[in-house]
This record gives structure tokens, C-alpha cells and sequence, in this order.
């Protein structure tokens, strides 16, 4: 299914690249110099928290924050160590460990939102007029349709 790559699909491709890379380093700058969450602490916590039970297996977890087995232990042993999350060993089958948000982590995250909020408007959503805005999301949420069977969920970030 060979097909050219249009000069304009590749500078959107980059486009969008750069400008993911760049947008969460910013945001998560305004997070670290407001000591609150990074990004994907709470990506992984608000994950969480929308759960049923607010806990979910920790390979479902991987694929909803979009990170490696690695890398997700890192990230949940990092959340366990600040109190924000604990680890639950499945009953019925002992190879399977769950993540589970604590009281803590709840408020962490609620506590982080306006923040993050506020650097979303300030540096992606106020650059867009809302019919750019619309265009850029429908595209988005268009691509994604086509993939959703291979991640659980969109990434949280944004929720709310």
C-alpha cells in the first residue's frame, strides 16, 4: 500500500511532533516551578482515578499513559514512594499486580489541574481562534478513531 507523502502531510507531521515536544516541556516547566505534579504523574494518576474501583492492572495502565513495562515501574514506584498510589497483588491470579490511586494522589491531582489548565490556555489554547481549534481536534480525534484499537485510551492529560 505504497503512497507518496505529500509535502504538506509531512510538515504537518513534523509540525505536530515539534510541536508536542515542545508544549509539554513547557507545560511541564510551569508544573515543576509550581511544585506540582509532572505530567505524567498526572497523567497516570487522573488514568487512575477514572477507573473503575479507581485501580486498574498495571499493563492496563501502561497502555493508557503510553509507556513501556520499564518504564511504568519507574513511574508507579516514583507515585508509591510520594504516597499517591499503592500496589494491590491480584487474588485470583498472583502474576497480576494492580495500581490503586490513594486519597493523596486524588488531591494531588485536583490540586495540579487549574495550574495545568491555565498553561494549556496559555500556551496551545490561546494561539488557536475556535475554529482552528475545532479543525485541529476533528483531525485529531479523527486519526485517532482509526487506532483506537490499539490503545486502551486516548492519553488523560487533558480530562480535566
Amino acid at each position: 500500500m505504497a503512497s507518496e507523502l505529500s509535502k504538506n502531510g509531512l510538515e504537518a507531521w513534523k509540525g505536530l511532533l515539534l510541536a508536542h515536544a515542545t508544549l509539554v516541556e513547557q507545560i511541564d516547566h510551569v508544573m515543576a516551578e509550581a511544585d506540582l505534579l509532572p505530567l505524567d504523574w498526572y497523567d497516570a494518576l487522573l488514568a487512575l482515578e477514572d477507573a473503575p474501583n479507581r485501580r486498574l492492572k498495571m499493563s492496563d495502565l501502561a497502555d493508557q499513559v503510553l509507556l513501556s513495562k520499564s518504564g511504568l515501574t519507574r513511574l508507579v514506584d516514583r507515585l508509591e514512594a510520594k504516597g499517591y498510589i499503592r500496589r494491590e497483588a491480584c487474588r485470583s491470579d498472583r502474576r497480576v499486580a494492580y495500581a490503586v490511586i490513594t486519597d493523596a494522589g486524588l488531591e494531588a491531582r485536583e490540586r495540579s489541574w487549574p495550574t495545568y489548565r491555565a498553561a494549556i490556555h496559555e500556551h496551545f489554547a490561546s494561539q488557536l481562534t475556535d475554529a482552528e481549534a475545532k479543525i485541529v481536534g476533528d483531525a485529531l480525534l479523527r486519526f485517532m478513531g482509526k487506532y483506537r484499537h490499539r490503545v486502551c485510551q486516548a492519553p488523560q492529560a487533558v480530562a480535566r
